[in-house]
């Protein structure tokens, strides 16, 4: 077991799977720790927009009261929506999708440390718009957060 693919992608995955159903999301998908190579490989045989990407974690432990270990998750991932270089309307209806595909994962994982499901610093999160200017023009954010996630079952 290990704590990113035994807590964090397993709790973080169907938030992610869940806007496909509430946003049109068509891509979720985490990446080998090499930027966002594995993204976009997969636009070249598949649709990714819009898509979220996340950048494998960075992790750090803590010890809560001597008895729960939490690991911190450094998290850094993006949603991207397509647009035209050349179409303002088409940029600012790509920035407000992307902005509200990142709203409603917050909005997750606000609700699930209310129920300590996770323990998320949320003086933490910040997100920046963005632009991908590579096969296809990508706009939205890049969205960085720290989410703790219990880990006795890994470090006990």
């Amino acid at each position: 077991m290990n704590p990113t693919d035994s807590l964090f992608w397993p709790y973080l995955s169907p938030i992610l799977e869940a806007e496909k159903a509430k946003n049109g999301v068509v891509y979720a998908q985490m990446s080998d720790g090499n930027g966002m190579d594995r993204m976009i490989e997969d636009t070249v045989s598949e649709d990714v927009f819009p898509g979220i990407f996340v950048f494998r974690p960075k992790w750090a432990t803590q010890k809560v009261e001597n008895h729960i270990l939490l690991t911190n998750f450094n998290t850094q991932l993006y949603v991207w929506c397509k647009g035209k270089l050349d179409d303002r309307q088409q940029q600012d209806e790509a920035f407000a999708r992307a902005e509200t595909i990142v709203s409603s994962i917050i909005l997750k994982l606000h609700h699930d440390s209310r129920l300590y499901k996770n323990f998320l610093d949320f003086d933490t999160i910040t997100a920046e718009p963005v632009v991908y200017l590579g096969v296809e023009a990508a706009y939205g954010y890049e969205v960085k957060l720290k989410l703790g996630l219990p880990s006795n079952e890994i470090f006990c």
